[in-house]
């Protein structure tokens, strides 16, 4: 008697027998869309929350979060080490009175135990919403002790938290630093020649604290709308062999005497093979200005590859046959298509202003509901310039600083 064959049905592996290759491949296309779901995802499965883990403490942003989240994350990087190990960026906003609560304690450990931690910025909670202007007057914290003796070695470091004079002992164990941001920095460099030798890229808040003797690739400067501020732009020649990227925080492009032509004709005098370059204005101002029409200085640069300008106070241009307005998202079309035209070498070009929400009368920039800050992004593809329109400019996004 001939048995019977049973079909074999198939094996099918649920969402809890996945090998972890899977686990990992799912976690990495969550992150692409919606980073909060990693945690969800962590409650699936042992697999899944070791993926998940990963890549949630990899890049770790603390910079705006409440005290308890902070809290939470230095006692969770404390207790277990292997959470600490996957730490590779770190952005840390500390309040200024950290020195009187156990808080410094906990942070201490917790920096202690990421030995893998690469890339660290830490931030003063008082930043956050206060002007540039208002914060270079408040004094830094003195717990350098806080991250002076971890067991990490940084590629990148940003500081507008700690004095930079009570660092003495980071800077002379971190030898890898590439790109170091301490932007309220005037001067001295805090550093001793022999410190940082892998320097390449420096953020500073003014050109007396640039260091002499180093072959700087991208430097970023906070600059006083005054004449010694801008007079000091000359020094920058000493980088002109290695320099390639200078990005220049101005307050204000539009002072009295100092005008955009001005300052980009020093800069292209002083560093004409720039690849990179680009001006902004962080703070508005309760007035606009006309100025003669900076475009002969940037036809002196000879290799510029990108240009952002971003003014909140120039209102017009004056240029020969026509005069530029900076008030309407077609101004900054215009004058991006102006920048393109007079430097056929720049293949993308950022322009940011002010504009006008009420196309029938002048800006008034005391009054915000009437205006809006816009930008014009204009890209050079097989010799046509393409534009795109938008409403904020971020400066973040253009600076080129904490590039590779």
């Amino acid at each position: 008697m001939a048995r019977s064959k049973r079909p074999v049905r198939p094996i099918v592996a649920t969402i809890l027998q996945l090998p972890p290759e899977i686990c990992a491949i799912i976690c990495e296309e969550v992150t692409v869309y919606r980073r909060a779901d990693l945690l969800a995802l962590c409650r699936i499965s042992h697999l899944f929350r070791d993926q998940a883990q990963r890549l949630i403490y990899r890049n770790v942003d603390l910079k705006h979060c409440t005290p308890q989240r902070r809290r939470s994350w230095c006692l969770a990087v404390t207790r277990n080490s292997q959470l600490a190990e996957r730490v590779h960026t770190l952005s840390l906003g500390l309040p200024s009175d950290l020195s009187l609560s156990s808080d410094a304690t906990k942070v201490a450990r917790a920096l202690a135990k990421c030995v893998n931690l690469k890339e660290l910025s830490v931030f003063d909670d008082t930043e956050i919403g206060m002007s540039d202007r208002q914060f270079t007057t408040a004094h830094g914290s003195i717990q350098g002790w806080i991250v002076n003796k971890c067991p990490f070695r940084l590629t990148k470091c940003a500081n507008s938290y700690f004095r930079n004079s009570f660092l003495s002992q980071l800077w002379a164990a971190q030898s890898d630093i590439r790109v170091l941001s301490i932007p309220y920095c005037n001067g001295p460099f805090p550093c001793y020649d022999d410190q940082l030798p892998n320097l390449v890229a420096l953020e500073v808040g003014a050109a007396a604290a640039l260091p002499a003797g180093r072959p700087l690739e991208r430097i970023q400067l906070k600059f006083p709308s005054n004449r010694p501020g801008f007079e000091s732009l000359s020094i920058l020649s000493q980088y002109s062999l290695t320099l390639t990227t200078l990005h220049l925080l101005w307050y204000t492009i539009s002072d009295p005497g100092i005008s955009a032509m001005e300052m980009f004709a020093t800069v292209a005098r002083e560093l004409p093979a720039l690849l990179h370059f680009g001006v902004a204005e962080p703070e508005k101002r309760d007035y606009r200005l006309a100025e003669d029409s900076p475009l002969g200085a940037l036809q002196k640069f000879t290799r510029l590859e990108t240009f952002f300008f971003c003014t909140r106070t120039i209102l017009l241009f004056h240029v020969a046959a026509n005069d530029i307005f900076l008030d309407t998202p077609a101004g900054a079309e215009k004058f991006g298509l102006a920048i393109m035209d007079a430097c056929a070498t720049v293949r993308r070009a950022v322009v940011g202003l002010i504009a006008d929400t009420q196309p029938n009368d002048r800006v008034d920039c005391t009054d915000p509901d009437k205006t809006l800050d816009v930008t014009c992004t204009l890209t050079r593809i097989a010799g046509e310039i393409q534009t795109e329109g938008g409403t904020h400019f971020d400066f973040s996004a253009v600076s080129r600083l904490w590039d590779p």
